[in-house]
């Protein structure tokens, strides 16, 4: 990586950084780099991928806790523990 050093007086840089105040009146050294961007590396998913997903055990698993998960609307917090523990238990 290429990088470039140079000492310079402080009051060069006022008008470009707050400098503290032990930097003031003094000569510093500045170094700068380039900064590396990062590329967007978000996965694209289809969505017969995520049908797939969604149907697998780890997912089905917390479907009672998702909003949406095809559960009736009046459905209570109890009746979906009990829920879960029949088919974890095989009860």
């Amino acid at each position: 990586m290429t990088q470039v050093r140079k000492i310079v007086d402080s009051s060069s840089l006022d008008g470009i950084f707050d400098l503290p105040s032990a930097f003031k009146n003094r000569k510093i050294e500045v170094i700068m780099s380039p900064v590396e961007e990062k590329a967007d590396i978000t996965p694209k998913f289809t969505m017969e991928q995520i049908i797939e997903w969604s149907q697998s055990p780890q997912v089905q698993a917390i479907v009672g806790v998702l909003k949406d998960a095809g559960l009736p609307e009046d459905i209570s917090m109890k009746d979906i523990r009990q829920m879960r523990l029949a088919e974890k238990y095989n009860i």
